[in-house]
């Protein structure tokens, strides 16, 4: 299975014919069997052919008003090129509320979707956006796919809940604009992939935009991580690009061998997860003198 984490520079493109030829040809060059897109990778199609800066919650808004068409976009790339696309995430619409959204295109044109669940402060504070309330594992002719957008991978419990539901890998589409945020996703993804024995791939978005708060300065590295075990990398990393680099990074991923540590291998991170309850319920405070 070949698998392909895009690090994507929004922006850049004059009208959606240009962002269709834009992504056409990302996916073209991918030419995997799963392409990961990074959070808010959606603020493309708000930025094409926009001129002025609408702020923050007009910019917002005009990505929740665009996100049916990014989907749409992604629905016929997935058919053209035979492949699964995480299309990234962007702000969208639900239930009178905006939202941070991950979309899932299978090569059907069926589309799936997990909505961010923690947000950041500035998710809250200044987009006004709420946090999605399922946590889903969806079941693809790749095998089992969780999602967690960012910030949610920072959370070791809802990977746990997701390896628990079976998934064979969890994606992690990012948006960071400071190396200290990219440095807490990325460990964080690292530590998924050990704690649950599963493949784990970041996308980050990368690069400057001009006049679009919500993705003004973005950086990141993209990667594909796994459990460091027999017949696995030592360092975990399958495979990684360059800091900021919009170069895809593309992987040929054994399932079989990705799953294999969980059943023989050097520890049992997985298997052995429960044990941390008998040792959770209370702390003893001693005094050394």
């Amino acid at each position: 299975m070949k698998i392909a984490a895009c690090a994507y520079h929004c922006g850049g493109v004059p009208d959606r014919a240009a962002l269709r030829a834009k992504l056409d040809a990302l996916v073209a060059d991918c030419d995997a069997d799963l392409v990961v897109l990074p959070e808010y990778a959606a603020m493309d199609a708000a930025l094409a052919g926009a001129r002025i800066d609408f702020g923050d919650i007009g910019w917002r808004d005009r990505a929740a008003d665009r996100a049916e068409d990014w989907v749409d976009l992604f629905r016929q790339l997935a058919t053209r090129h035979d492949c699964h696309i995480l299309a990234g995430s962007g702000p969208a619409r639900a239930e009178g509320c905006i939202v941070n959204r991950s979309w899932l295109v299978a090569p059907s044109g069926a589309v799936v979707h997990q909505d961010k669940l923690i947000l950041t402060p500035y998710e809250r504070d200044t987009l006004a956006m709420v946090g999605g309330g399922d946590l889903r594992l969806f079941a693809t002719a790749l095998g089992k796919i969780g999602i967690l957008v960012c910030y949610d991978s920072e959370f070791p419990i809802l990977a746990r809940r997701l390896a628990q539901a079976g998934a064979d890998m969890i994606l992690v589409p990012s948006c960071t604009d400071f190396p200290a945020g990219q440095t807490r996703v990325r460990q964080s993804a690292r530590a998924r992939a050990i704690e649950n024995q599963c493949l784990v791939v970041q996308a980050p978005l990368v690069g400057r935009v001009e006049g679009c708060g919500i993705v003004d300065e973005s950086t990141g590295r993209a990667g594909l991580f796994c459990p460091p075990d027999h017949g696995l990398p030592s360092d975990g990393i399958l495979a990684q690009g360059d800091t900021d680099s919009t170069r895809p990074v593309i992987a040929e991923v054994d399932p079989a061998a990705i799953a294999a540590p969980r059943q023989a291998g050097q520890v049992g991170n997985f298997a052995h997860w429960g044990e941390q309850e008998r040792h959770d319920r209370d702390v003893k405070t001693m005094v050394l003198a």
